[in-house]
């Protein structure tokens, strides 16, 4: 299903209370496919982060880039009704999603909790008196892995971990990956799974793709990571696994077995530098399965799917991308990198 971005905008925003729903709604498309971000707090003015920027609605609708005295606030109400939609109704299902500090909502979208944390021997067991909720708005940037596959996947295949702080266009990249590998963007139309626990890559609701993740795709939504890989490995004979921010112990044990089964790997893991990445065990354990032979490490959210530096994990470095320029071009030990363009630097 091919939506337009603002199209996407009022999918997210069906999960706000009724008031809220129709105050922004009412935006110009022009509007809704430049806002990255609903931002409610308890009592506070509603703020929609367009491009970066703040944006504040008056009482009657009106969008201004200052805070004023009749900018829309979030009543109590408001605020606990939209998060108990959110929540489907039932906040006891969701709470693993929960105390994780975010629920997956239809269509990729991902709407952030906070609140009072209830803890025990160390570990937090719920999360109560929600006061805040940030929904970020799925995007679909059909270029966002052009550079990556031209780049990495020149001559077929490879395993790669995309690593980078929020925001960074992690699962973006992997969405277009999905898309541009099993539609032939590459040489050939590979066979790809998308193991999508939370359905952020693919975006599935009802059983329908929303995003565009090719001709040869297959999508296991809402699968554990490692029963997905297992299932995919099993009757699927991918050629190649998408999965989103992997590291858990049945997730790795999965990825051996498919390593074992000659199938490569494409997931995501946080880290906001070469230092720490290397420093968590997690990533030790991923790279000790053998199945990822290269890192891709992006920019921060500023730079959305901006490729920093590139490691070969079968020996060393393979380039290092450091933007020290300010003029937009990405420099260093390698051949120079464009920026990837990205709709949030060009306006709609």
């Amino acid at each position: 299903m091919d939506l337009q971005q603002s199209e996407r905008f009022d999918l997210a925003a069906e999960v706000l209370s009724a008031p809220l729903r129709r105050m922004v709604l009412g935006l110009p498309k022009g509007k809704k496919e430049r806002i990255q971000e609903i931002r409610l707090r308890e009592n506070r003015p509603l703020i929609l982060i367009e491009q970066g920027v703040p944006l504040f609605l008056d009482e009657r609708g009106g969008a201004t880039y200052i805070c004023r005295g009749n900018s829309r606030c979030v009543s109590p109400a408001e605020l606990t009704d939209t998060f108990n939609k959110i929540c489907g109704y039932s906040v006891h299902s969701h709470m693993d999603s929960i105390i994780n500090g975010y629920i997956t909502i239809p269509g990729g979208h991902r709407a952030g909790i906070c609140g009072t944390a209830v803890t025990q021997g160390g570990k937090i067991v719920n999360v109560r008196d929600v006061h805040a909720v940030n929904i970020r708005v799925a995007g679909e940037y059909r270029n966002a892995a052009e550079d990556l596959v031209n780049r990495v996947f020149r001559t077929g295949l490879t395993g790669i971990l995309v690593a980078g702080p929020p925001s960074s266009g992690k699962t973006t990249i992997l969405r277009d990956l999905a898309r541009r590998l099993s539609s032939g963007e590459a040489g050939r139309y590979y066979k790809i799974a998308v193991v999508d626990e939370r359905d952020e890559i693919a975006g599935t609701r009802s059983g329908t793709v929303l995003n565009d993740v090719g001709v040869n795709c297959d999508v296991f939504s809402a699968y554990p990571k490692g029963e997905g890989i297992m299932t995919a490995l099993r009757a699927f004979s991918p050629d190649m696994i998408i999965c989103d921010e992997i590291g858990g112990e049945a997730d790795i044990r999965a990825v051996e077995c498919g390593v074992n089964s000659g199938v490569r790997f494409a997931a995501s893991v946080h880290a906001s530098s070469r230092e720490e990445l290397f420093a968590r065990s997690q990533f030790s354990r991923l790279a000790a399965t053998g199945a990822f032979e290269k890192v891709v490490l992006l920019a921060d959210g500023n730079h959305p799917c901006t490729i920093r530096e590139v490691i070969d994990l079968k020996g060393d470095r393979l380039e290092d991308t450091r933007d020290d320029s300010g003029d937009g071009v990405l420099h260093g030990g390698g051949p120079v990198l464009q920026r990837i363009p990205y709709p949030a630097d060009q306006g709609a």
